[in-house]
């Protein structure tokens, strides 16, 4: 599944949340294997040789949540989400 990299926020503790409508199938998934790998770009960071913008591979652990604070201060910017998505980082890679 894919969203938009504007929407994610990038916790004190290096978690990345993301604001999420729908994703049914993604949940059940993750209810069985909570072991996750992302990719994603920024033209912010500079990538390899100075080149604008770079790409990095993530792997951690995804959990979804409905309440909590983090849930409620994400809802307030983006009422259209029905749930979060944590991802705790456990390795990551710079692609380019």
């Amino acid at each position: 599944r894919c969203t938009w990299n504007s929407y994610l926020r990038i916790t004190e503790d290096e978690r990345i949340l993301a604001p999420i409508a729908g994703f049914t199938s993604v949940q059940g998934d993750v209810a069985k294997n909570d072991q996750v790998i992302l990719t994603l770009g920024s033209r912010e960071v500079e990538g390899f040789n100075n080149y604008q913008g770079t790409g990095f591979l993530i792997e951690g652990r995804a959990r979804f949540t409905d309440s909590g604070n983090e849930f409620e201060q994400m809802h307030a910017e983006y009422p259209f989400m029905n749930k979060l998505l944590e991802i705790t980082v456990e390795s990551t890679k710079q692609l380019l």
